[in-house]
Parts: C-alpha cells; sequence; structure tokens
C-alpha cells in the first residue's frame, strides 16, 4: 500500500516543527546528522517521535467513534454518518494515513541513530521506546487500512515505491515487536519508572494483548470480514495471558472518576497516555486535546464564557445512556447529569450555583426524581428544569417543550454532556473559546486490560473467568451507586460477546475505541444499521462493488505517487 514517501528534507521539517512535551531543541548550527549522534541531540530525536502521537489527537476524533452505535449527530448536521460516504479523497483519512507514516518514520529515525550515536546510560531505552512507537502506529494503521507497507528503516531520499505488506506478516510482526519489548530483555521502563508519558513494559503487555485479541478475531468467518483470515488457535489464549500481565494481579484501585480527573493525571490506573499541556504546545488554545468537546450538546457560544466549547458533534446516543442500570454509578461519574447556571460550577461553585438542568437517568421513575429534588441541602433545585431521558416525550431543556430524543441532540443543552475528559483547570476555562484543553488522552489503562481479558476468556468459551473478569472490574471504587444494595455482579450465563461491547461502552464511554471495537468483532453493521438514532440503511455501508465499507480508503494521492500497483480497499 502506498505510503508517503519522505525525503529527508520533509523528516527535519517534521522534526523542527514538532513543539511539545519530550521537546526537540537543536539551537545551534550543527548539521542534524551529527547533532543527532551527540547523546542531547538523540534525546531530542526521540521526543520528536513522541510529539508525533499529538497529531492523532488534537482534531476530532472521527475515525475512531464516528459512524457506529453510541455517538450521533448532534447540533451538527451530517458529521458523523458521514462516514459511509467517505471517499478516497477525505481529508481526515489522509490526515491520519500521513500522521501514522510521519510517526513511522521518525521512529525509525530513532532505531537508526540508536546504532551510531554516542553511548549514554539511556541510549537502547530510547531505541526500544522508538520500537514501541512503531508498532502502535501499524497497530492503528491495519485496524483503519488492513495491509500497509511495512517500512523499518529511516529513508533519506525518496522511495516512491511500497507494496502493500500482507496483514499476516503485519500482525508477526507487531506480535515480535511488544512480545520483546513486555519481555525482560528488553531496555523499556517499567511502569512504576517511566510515569504515563514513556512506553514502558506494561504498556507493552496491553497492546500484545490487544494485537492477540484483534487476529484472533481474523478467522474469515463473518460476512463483513474482508481481511484475511489470519487467526492462530492460540490467539485469544495469549490475550488473556498478556492481558493479566498488564494488570499484574491489580484490582482498580480508585474511581473512573478519579482515573480521569485533570488534577491526577499520574494514576495506578493509567499505562500510558498521550501528553498535552500548555507549556509544551505551541499553541496552547489550538494545539491541545479535542477530547473534552466532544461528546455533548452545544452549550453556546462566547456569550457563555464559563461553558465549555462543544463543537456539536457526536452526541451521546439514547442507547448509551440507557446501558446504565439503576445500580451504576458510572452514569454519575461520565456524564454531567446536573447542570449548573454555568457548565464549570459544577467545580468551581458546587454549593452555591443553582443546578438549572438535571438529566434525569433512563431508569428514574417519577418517585426516583421527586427524591433526587428533595436532596438538596443547599437549595440549589428550586428551579430546576428536569429533562427526561426517554425516547419519546422527554423534555428539552432549551425550550421546556416535549420532544425526542433526536430533536433534543440537535438543540442546545438538549442533552446530557460527557464530562469525564474536563479540564477544569483555570488556563482550560479562561481558553474556553477553544474546542482544546491541556488534558492528557489516555489510550492503555486497567479498565480496558480487564475488558480484554474477559472478551478473550468469551472467544475461549470460558465464561467464568469472563464473568470473574467482569466482576473484578465493578469492584472499582465508585462503580456502584451509593445506597444500592444489590451487588451489580454478573453470571456465567450473562456472558456473550453482545455483554462485552455493552460494558466497553459503560466503561469506556468517549474514549476512542468504538469504531474498532465493533469492527473487530464484526458487529460494525449490526450495530450501526440496528442501534444508529439517524437511520443508516445497510446499503449506506455498502460500496457500488457490492463489499462493505469495514476499511478506510486508501488516500488517492498515496496511490498516484505509488510506483507500486496497489489495489484500493473493498467498498470505494
Amino acid at each position: 500500500m502506498k505510503k508517503i514517501y519522505f525525503t529527508l528534507a520533509l523528516l527535519l521539517s517534521a522534526l523542527y516543527s514538532c513543539s511539545g512535551f519530550l521537546d526537540q531543541d537543536n539551537r545551534s548550527n550543527v548539521p542534524s546528522d551529527q547533532f543527532y549522534k551527540t547523546t542531547t541531540g538523540f534525546a531530542s530525536l526521540t521526543n520528536s517521535a513522541y510529539s508525533t502521537l499529538r497529531e492523532l489527537y488534537n482534531t476530532q476524533p472521527q475515525l475512531f467513534v464516528a459512524g457506529t452505535d453510541l455517538y450521533a449527530d448532534g447540533k451538527s448536521q451530517g458529521v458523523v454518518m458521514s462516514q459511509y460516504t467517505f471517499t478516497a479523497d477525505e481529508g481526515n483519512i489522509k490526515n491520519f494515513y500521513v500522521n501514522c507514516f510521519k510517526g513511522i518514520q521518525l521512529a525509525n529515525s530513532v532505531i537508526h541513530y540508536g546504532d551510531i550515536t554516542e553511548d549514554s546510560n539511556v541510549r537502547l531505552q530510547y531505541v526500544d521506546e522508538a520500537r514501541f512507537l512503531r508498532a502502535w502506529y501499524y497497530f492503528q494503521l491495519v485496524q483503519q487500512f488492513g495491509p500497509v507497507a511495512l517500512n523499518k528503516e529511516m529513508f533519506d531520499y525518496a522511495v516512491m515505491s511500497h507494496a502493500r505488506t500482507s496483514l499476516s506478516d503485519i500482525y508477526d510482526f507487531l506480535i515480535s515487536e511488544f512480545t520483546y519489548l513486555e519481555s525482560s530483555e528488553s531496555n523499556l521502563l517499567e511502569r512504576t519508572n517511566s510515569g504515563v508519558e514513556r512506553a514502558n513494559k506494561r504498556a507493552a503487555a496491553f497492546y500484545l494483548a490487544k494485537v492477540y485479541l484483534t487476529r484472533g478475531w481474523l478467522d474469515g468467518q463473518s460476512y463483513e470480514s474482508q481481511e484475511a483470515n489470519i487467526a492462530q488457535s492460540t490467539d485469544f489464549a495469549n490475550a488473556a495471558k498478556y492481558a493479566l500481565e498488564a494488570i499484574n494481579s491489580e484490582t482498580p484501585s480508585i474511581s473512573l472518576e478519579s482515573a480521569f480527573d485533570v488534577e491526577n493525571e499520574e494514576n495506578s490506573e493509567i499505562f500510558w497516555s498521550i501528553q498535552f499541556s500548555g507549556a509544551s504546545v505551541e499553541d496552547p488554545v489550538a494545539d491541545g486535546s479535542y477530547q473534552q468537546a466532544q461528546f455533548g450538546s452545544y452549550l453556546g457560544g462566547s456569550e457563555k464564557p464559563l461553558n465549555k466549547a462543544i463543537d456539536g458533534n457526536f452526541a451521546p446516543s439514547l442507547r448509551l445512556q440507557q446501558l446504565y442500570t439503576h445500580g451504576d454509578a458510572r452514569l454519575e461519574q461520565t456524564f454531567m447529569l446536573e447542570f449548573h447556571k454555568n457548565y464549570f460550577d459544577y467545580y468551581t461553585a458546587p454549593t452555591t450555583s443553582p443546578i438549572i438542568y438535571y438529566y434525569a437517568p433512563a431508569w428514574a421513575t417519577d418517585a426516583d426524581i421527586v427524591a433526587w429534588k428533595a436532596d438538596d441541602p443547599y437549595g440549589l433545585k428550586q428551579n430546576t428544569l428536569v429533562s427526561k431521558t426517554i425516547a419519546t416525550g422527554g423534555i428539552a431543556p432549551s425550550n421546556g417543550a416535549a420532544a425526542t430524543y433526536k430533536d433534543r441532540r440537535s438543540q442546545d443543552y438538549g442533552t446530557a454532556c460527557i464530562k469525564k475528559f474536563d479540564d477544569y483547570s483555570e488556563a482550560s476555562i479562561s481558553n474556553r473559546n477553544s474546542t482544546c484543553s491541556m488534558h492528557d488522552v489516555v489510550v492503555a489503562r486497567l479498565g480496558e486490560a480487564y475488558l480484554i481479558a474477559a472478551e478473550a476468556y468469551i472467544k475461549q468459551s470460558k465464561p467464568g473467568e469472563a464473568a470473574n473478569m467482569i466482576n473484578l472490574l465493578r469492584q472499582r471504587p465508585g462503580t456502584v451507586r451509593s445506597g444500592y444494595t444489590t451487588p451489580m455482579t454478573v453470571s456465567v450465563s450473562d456472558m456473550s460477546i453482545d455483554f462485552i461491547l455493552d460494558e466497553r461502552a459503560r466503561e469506556m464511554a468517549g474514549e476512542y475505541v468504538r469504531w474498532t471495537d465493533l469492527k473487530r468483532t464484526h458487529k460494525l453493521v449490526q450495530y450501526v444499521t440496528q442501534y444508529n438514532e439517524d437511520g443508516v440503511k445497510e446499503s449506506a455501508m455498502i460500496g457500488t462493488d457490492g463489499k462493505y465499507k469495514t476499511l478506510r480508503p486508501i488516500p488517492q494521492a498515496a496511490i498516484d505517487l505509488n510506483q507500486a500497483d496497489v489495489e484500493q480497499n473493498p467498498g470505494y
């Protein structure tokens, strides 16, 4: 497949344009080749490889969440489900594709200079960190595009021919790399020493488990699957094995809310996260993470300076909110159900700012709502408008009139926002006109490791072990609603892939995994056509060639520039 080639000039341009956490800094007139052979220069090159990660996360997360069952169009219509009208010239896809290969080439550069730079006590560690980043980027690419060109060397000249490497060979490469990286032989740090910002052995075990899990599903059995039958009989067993290594006998010790708290970004839940900070990006208003600004209804513009900016896309679906049962406190920890006079008053004035809207849970009865209003020690709920989260007949907060949930999604304040990724720091609030924040993006964590293990056990026909994983995960502090005495335990009979997908939705709402979750489990077409509220037909997910659009199109520019014979993906 076409890899946009990189000349030396483009490579160096990429290096010098990267600014941010783990900064690159060559302030002398020393040529780059000489600079990277020094300890300082080599560290700078490694830091630049890390900084490319932000380029995947400071834009709208269309390729991660759009076109699924959990998120739908908000005020901005036609954004979410345009997923199935994408062409090979789509900018979001091209940018993702190019940025991944840019990161790969930077990682290859670190590996290359690692053999010739002066020795230091971190040289081998940085080489293995670059190997981690390269494998991570390739895993992103094969999930989205299928087979891609596997390049393991630094290019310092224009290479015009890049044939696609077989899916089997790429997965073998990923498994080989992550197996080494998580082992005692690698030079990666242990998670206790690395912090969440650097690649580490626990994160490597996590991704090794996820790679095995993903390959295990590539068995050619689903009518949706148009990828090679490369699954191995031991894949799911290995997925469970390495998920347990990542778990390391640890049960979640903090609540979901605490795990994502912007003031607690270095915590035991997180294995690895993509770093953002005002001190490290060139423009804090434009170069931050977009995660805070997704997954909610529009909250007004600059006239509402204490509300966070929401771009009006990816509104949480009714289905997502209905997946939380009465006893599951992850609903309140994920969604802003109590909307004060201003959005950020929830954090800065929780006992003095009146509650304007209450987004009642799907399970709430009239008695539940009466009890909620009665629990008002600070007198904040006297004039609260209660918006019922039900399919029809619910109240639209913007005008107090009856409206369906689909109607409310497009209205100001119409639906509860996901608050999980909120950056309520003073700097973020002062920059609220920007959709960016400086909250890190968590990409590998303990809770998902439990879910990977549970899914792998189900695929091995071990529902008892799967149920045990879920029950251990649900022992997370704060998961069971206060005063709810019935344990939120699951039984062997509950275990199915559909249950795992529901549990992944509850535990991981708003995290950038849903599209790949549905694609991996061959549920994409079923779930989108059955549950998406924008009425996507199965025919919209089928291309003119009669094939399902379960892979992204290869950017046309990549095909045109490639001297190798590159076939477009099915469906396009």
